[in-house]
C-alpha cells in the first residue's frame, strides 16, 4: 500500500516536473551548449564549430555589451530604488485607517494588471512632442513640444517613470502585506514611552518590514533586469541604442544579426549576474531573519 502510494505521488508530480523541465531546465541548458559554439543562421553549416568560451571573451570585449550592461544596471538600480521608496510610503499610506485608502489600493493597484506593451505604448504616445499627453501640459507652461523618447540624454530616465507606475504597485502590495506582522503593541508601547512616528517607525515599522522590502527587491531586481517588452514598445532600444539594454542587445545580436551563439552567451551571462545578486539578497534576508 505504502509502494503504491508513492508511485501515485510520482504520478501526480510527473506533469508539473516534465513541465518544469521543459519550460525552463531545457532551454537553459540548451542556451549554454550553443553558445559554446559559433552559430549563425546564415550560415547553417556553423552550427557545431566548437569555439569554447570565445563567444563570452568577445562579448565581454564588445563596447556595445559594455554600453548595454551599463543601461542595464542604471535602469534596475534607480527604478528599484524608486519603486521601494513609493512602495513603502504608500504601503504606510494605505495601512491607515482613513477615508479613502480602499479607492487607493484599487487606483494603484490597476497600473499593475495592464500589459508591459500597452503601458509602454500608451506612455510613448503621451511623450510625443506633438499630440502627447505630457507636452500639452507642459506647453501651458510654456516648455511643452520636447521629445523626451528622442534625445538620448532623457529617453532613460523616461521610460523609468513608466516602469515605475507600473511596478510600484507590486512593492505597495508586497509591504503592505509586511506590515501586517507590525506589532501593534509594541507601537502603542513605544507611544507611551514618548517616541515619535518617525522614532517609530525606524526602530519598530522598518525592522518588521525589512524582510518584505527585501523580497519586493528581489523580485524587482529580477525582473528590472531582463526588462524588454516596455522598452521595446517605447523606443526598440532608441534613438540610436541610447536605451538598448543587454535584452534589446540579446535579441537584436540573435534575430537581427541572427548570431543565435552570441545571443545564447548573453543570456548566460545575464542568468549569472541575475543569480548573483539573488543569491546575495537571499542571504541578506537569511542574516536578518536569525
Amino acid at each position: 500500500m505504502g509502494v503504491g502510494k508513492k508511485y501515485h505521488k510520482i504520478l501526480f508530480m510527473a506533469p508539473t516536473v516534465a513541465a518544469l523541465l521543459l519550460t525552463t531546465v531545457f532551454p537553459l541548458v540548451y542556451s549554454i551548449v550553443i553558445s559554446l559554439f559559433n552559430w549563425n543562421l546564415v550560415k547553417p553549416d556553423t552550427k557545431w564549430q566548437f569555439v569554447g568560451l570565445r563567444n563570452y571573451v568577445n562579448i565581454l570585449k564588445n563596447p556595445e555589451y559594455i554600453s548595454a550592461l551599463k543601461v542595464t544596471l542604471i535602469y534596475v538600480i534607480v527604478v528599484v530604488a524608486v519603486e521601494v521608496v513609493l512602495g513603502v510610503l504608500l504601503a504606510l499610506l494605505a495601512f491607515q485607517k482613513v477615508f479613502g485608502t480602499r479607492i487607493l489600493r484599487t487606483v494603484v493597484i490597476s497600473a499593475m494588471v495592464i500589459s508591459p506593451v500597452i503601458v509602454g505604448t500608451a506612455w510613448r504616445l503621451m511623450y510625443n512632442p506633438g499630440y502627447g499627453l505630457i507636452n500639452y501640459f507642459l506647453d501651458r507652461i510654456g516648455i511643452g513640444g520636447y521629445g523626451f523618447l528622442a534625445d538620448a540624454k532623457t529617453v532613460i530616465p523616461a521610460i523609468m517613470v513608466a516602469d515605475v507606475w507600473e511596478w510600484t504597485p507590486l512593492v505597495f502590495l508586497i509591504c503592505l502585506s509586511g506590515l501586517q506582522s507590525v506589532s501593534q503593541d509594541a507601537l502603542e508601547a513605544a507611544s507611551i514611552d514618548g517616541a515619535n512616528a518617525i522614532q517609530r517607525f525606524f526602530y519598530i515599522t522598518l525592522p518588521a518590514l525589512r524582510p518584505s522590502i527585501i523580497l519586493a527587491v528581489l523580485m524587482r531586481t529580477m525582473d528590472a533586469f531582463k526588462q524588454y517588452d516596455l522598452i521595446y514598445a517605447m523606443t526598440a532600444g532608441g534613438p540610436g541604442t541610447a536605451s538598448q539594454n543587454v535584452n534589446i542587445l540579446m535579441y537584436n545580436t540573435a534575430f537581427q544579426y541572427f548570431n543565435v551563439s552570441k545571443g545564447a552567451a548573453m543570456g548566460v551571462l545575464s542568468v549569472i549576474l541575475i543569480n548573483i545578486v539573488a543569491m546575495f539578497l537571499l542571504k541578506l534576508n537569511k542574516r536578518e531573519a536569525v
